[in-house]
């Protein structure tokens, strides 16, 4: 008898019908994941990143997608092996609120910047809302001279803050949903859904050139980074101590879950040995996406797969179990 996924005579090796492409199942042992953690204002991603490697003693910590020390909310830290998937997560979508200020203008396009243009700020609801609808979809957008965004190795605010003019490049980016919350004017709050890369400072800059009265980024706060969301957050204080005392195993996300946008297979045993070994594998089938999850029948997961020609699939990056 034929098998029922890949038609040939044979067992099939690969169980898809336990799996889902949003199913997760274990992570490595160990803190080797994700870490959702609520970041405070005033501190760098940077500065998150120390304090938890300072309280897990761990060599491998580094953190998913930046967020300025003015911001606050979710910034994903990840640790031991979790490291090695970070690539992934900050290619998810975005979530913020923020809060603009209008009629102000800052050399940083928010409040820690030097004003450099005042005016009245005083317009309608009905004006910002029309403004705001001229954001959604595909966009050019140009981003602040002070960003991380590296010029030959040095990232920009460190060459703005020492007067060098930089040509700035604009880049693609693509906000998906831009709702205002409130209007006390002068201040707005506004939530935005957008592509990785959208800088919500450059929002509050390019809002204030189109209402005429220039704007700036008061406050924000990154509600959710793919399916991590705020709600969901430890707060930096309770991680670190957690870490200390050592039960920061329960705020640990496996690592996978940075993954989930990927179909999911179950291999045999001597087929997860295989792949461990960088073997490639024949599927049998073709997948919708274009890296495959592979667990071990326990549910261990041992490696995010690439094609590798036809319905071969090899190992991108294998996992320790």
């Amino acid at each position: 008898m034929g098998c029922p996924n890949c038609q040939a005579a044979h067992n099939c090796p690969l169980d898809y019908a336990r799996v889902q492409t949003n199913q997760r199942f274990a992570t490595p042992r160990g803190l080797n994941g994700i870490f959702n953690v609520n970041k405070p204002a005033k501190l760098s991603s940077h500065d998150v990143v120390n304090v938890v490697r300072r309280a897990s003693r761990a060599s491998r910590v580094g953190h998913a997608g930046t967020l300025d020390p003015i911001a606050t909310g979710v910034l994903l830290v990840c640790i031991g092996q979790g490291v090695r998937v970070s690539e992934y997560l900050t290619d998810h979508d975005k979530k913020y609120r923020a809060r603009i200020r209008l009629g102000i203008t800052t050399d940083t396009d928010d409040a820690t910047g030097a004003i450099i243009a005042q005016r009245d700020g005083n317009v309608s609801r009905a004006q910002i809302e029309r403004a705001l609808k001229s954001f959604v979809g595909k966009i050019s957008q140009m981003p602040p001279r002070y960003s991380a965004i590296k010029r030959d190795g040095v990232p920009l605010y460190k060459l703005a803050r020492r007067g060098i003019e930089i040509e700035m490049m604009p880049r693609n980016v693509e906000i998906f949903e831009i709702s205002l919350i409130d209007a006390p004017l002068p201040e707005i709050e506004i939530d935005v859904h957008c592509s990785k890369g959208t800088y919500i400072r450059s929002i509050a800059r390019d809002l204030g050139e189109k209402l005429g009265c220039g704007a700036m980024m008061r406050a924000l706060t990154r509600t959710a980074s793919g399916n991590f969301s705020l709600t969901d957050a430890i707060a930096l204080d309770d991680l670190r101590a957690a870490l200390e005392a050592g039960f920061a195993e329960r705020y640990v996300y496996p690592l996978d879950d940075a993954l989930l946008q990927y179909e999911a297979i179950i291999v045999e045993p001597h087929l997860a040995k295989d792949i461990q070994q960088g073997k490639s594998l024949n599927c049998g089938r073709e997948f919708s996406t274009p890296l495959l999850r592979a667990y071990t029948a326990d549910g261990d997961f041992i490696a995010l797969l690439e094609r590798g020609g036809a319905e071969m699939w090899k190992p991108r990056k294998v996992f320790l179990i």
